[in-house]
């Protein structure tokens, strides 16, 4: 990618990231290390070239960096450095601002479990979870459930499930998205049934109180 050739903050920023894929591949990072292979299957239409060319120039640039983990694994993995994660809040806001976004999914358009890690990023309020503990299961309606773990004010896509959660949140992808972003008041779901939320009055109240449904933002009229 060639430089913008500003003397911007904005533009030097893009100049590391804005390149297509760069951030989706900085997303997938935050999950903790992953290998080549993880990266490919987590970035749905990546060419392996493009792949090669993204990660080698974030490492280049300080954002990521390779490492190979100890025996008997031995597989080299990328990760994010101090710099990549600087951009947690950058990938949270526009997680937010993206699920106004959203819409209906097209049946051509991928989707990976783990991503709503992503999306609730946008929705999560750090300061109130600094000294809480909390294991929430998003039920999708098809295949396993996504365990979401929150500890110390931090959130992560747990892979596999070693004891029950605190917190069981039953919904569609649809109805998901429609919460995210305002439209659908949450109150409405539960009424409905379009959202089910199980765990005790503590760890429920937790979960709202963590992640609280953001004000639906008004969509921009023409004018002439």
């Amino acid at each position: 990618m060639k430089s913008y050739g500003q003397w911007c903050s904005v533009a030097k920023a893009l100049d590391v990231v804005g390149e297509r894929w760069s951030l989706l591949l900085v997303r997938e990072l935050f999950e903790g290390p992953k290998r080549y292979s993880d990266l490919l299957e987590g970035a749905p239409g990546i060419s392996t070239d493009v792949l090669a060319a993204r990660l080698r120039d974030l490492e280049a640039d300080g954002v990521i960096a390779r490492r190979t983990l100890p025996a008997p694994a031995a597989s080299k993995v990328y990760e994010l450095t101090d710099r990549g994660r600087q951009l947690g809040p950058v990938v949270a806001e526009l997680a937010k601002w993206g699920m106004q976004l959203l819409g209906e999914k097209d049946d051509d358009e991928a989707f990976r479990p783990q991503w709503l890690a992503t999306g609730l990023r946008g929705m999560f309020r750090p300061s109130r979870a600094k000294d809480i503990t909390l294991d929430v299961d998003f039920e999708l309606g098809s295949g396993a459930p996504v365990r979401i773990h929150v500890e110390h004010g931090r959130l992560r896509a747990e892979p596999e499930a070693s004891s029950p959660a605190d917190v069981v949140v039953r919904s569609d992808l649809p109805t998901l998205a429609a919460l995210a972003d305002g439209t659908v008041p949450v109150d409405d779901a539960l009424a409905d049934g379009r959202l089910v939320m199980e765990g005790d009055d503590v760890a429920v109240r937790t979960f709202q109180r963590l992640f609280p449904q953001p004000q639906p933002q008004p969509h921009a009229t023409a004018t002439s």
